[in-house]
């Protein structure tokens, strides 16, 4: 049984310079590493006006990452993993009984 969800992988020319994947990855990180970045300036905003003022462009770049991650999918470039539902649901008991202890 097949666990990956995938697309057909976009053929690109293996070479020693930078390609369509490469350049894509190099922007997702670049991407995640603003969202990281902005996460922290969001957390230590003390004004108002400066947090409203760096919310939209927070979303913004999550939206961008979302839309590159889609598109690098959408090439073939990423797969996902099927989640196995027995793993699925021993995580979320694992998660109760820590929620629990912290409640208690």
């Amino acid at each position: 049984m097949n666990n990956k969800i995938e697309n057909p992988k976009t053929q690109i020319t293996e070479t020693t310079k930078l390609n369509d994947c490469d350049y894509l990855n190099e922007i997702l990180n670049c991407e995640k590493n603003m969202s990281v970045n902005m996460t922290y300036a969001l957390n230590e905003a003390s004004n108002d006006v400066l947090y409203n003022e760096l919310l939209p462009i927070f979303e913004e770049i999550k939206n961008c990452q979302r839309d590159i991650f889609n598109l690098a999918f959408k090439k073939g470039w990423y797969s996902l993993e099927k989640a196995d539902i027995l793993k699925v649901s021993q995580k979320i008991s694992e998660f109760n009984q820590k929620l629990k202890q912290l409640i208690n």
